[in-house]
């Protein structure tokens, strides 16, 4: 990552532009005001006897973040003398739905959930060969690692990039560094991941077990298919590298 570029992501919360793997994060969490913020929160769940792991925590702290900054917006337009009225808000769900309707009958939409499946499934039953020949593990833990981890954040980021695109157009933003891009980056880079990593379980499982290598093969075969409508989508979406924290061992 460029000087620049590192202010930049230092100047402004990287809640965007960055992969959220914070434990592989040594360059930037001391300065990271989204971990500062996820290592308070930890602290005051050991303090409350709560588990920052459970899920009805975890949601009861996002909905007191949305409630305090939905509170900050209000705040924002009363000082503009800004008011929403109902014709406002009737429009405004007009257009969600038209947004919504959009992003859900794009290519690259369906192509990354349609991937998302394949990949849960493919997990749930290599995780059983495992179980039966755990000594491989040893051998592909890393890989099965990044797997896991981003292969959720290919259709995550890539249905962000899309609404972000609506708006960009829509509103006729101009940014050097438009969230479609860093969003559809991060995504893309995700895939690029998770293709690697299957490629090194592909040449361990050619002389494990042969049975194998036709589904992962088609997974690949899938994963390029994703890859080439992530760029025809988003065509600067691979000059965006080095604008996005990105932590994939296998991306270089």
């Amino acid at each position: 990552m460029t000087i620049a570029n590192r202010k930049f992501f230092l100047k402004w919360l990287p809640f965007n532009f960055c992969d959220r793997f914070c434990e592989r994060c040594e360059e930037f969490r001391d300065e990271c005001k989204v971990y500062q913020n996820e290592l308070r929160f930890r602290f005051q769940c050991q303090l409350e006897g709560k588990d920052p792991y459970d899920t009805k925590v975890v949601f009861e702290y996002v909905g007191q973040m949305m409630a305090q900054t939905i509170a900050m917006l209000y705040q924002m337009m009363e000082k503009e003398g800004i008011k929403i009225t109902k014709e406002d808000e009737e429009r405004y769900k007009r257009e969600e739905e038209m947004e919504e309707e959009k992003v859900k009958s794009h290519p690259l939409y369906r192509k990354c959930w349609a991937l998302s499946a394949d990949f849960r499934r493919f997990l749930e039953n290599f995780w059983e060969f495992f179980e039966e020949r755990p000594w491989i593990l040893i051998y592909l833990q890393n890989e099965i690692e990044e797997i896991c981890f981003y292969c959720h954040l290919i259709a995550v980021k890539s249905i962000r990039a899309l609404y972000s695109q609506i708006e960009e157009q829509k509103d006729r933003i101009k940014s050097p560094r438009p969230d479609s891009l860093v969003s559809g980056s991060l995504g893309y880079y995700s895939l690029i991941t998770c293709q690697r990593s299957l490629e090194s379980i592909l040449n361990v499982m050619k002389d494990v077990e042969k049975s194998w290598v036709p589904k992962i093969n088609q997974l690949l075969k899938s994963i390029e298919e994703t890859k080439k409508e992530f760029k025809k989508t988003f065509p600067k979406v691979e000059n965006y590298r080095d604008k996005i924290i990105f932590h994939g061992r296998f991306l270089n």
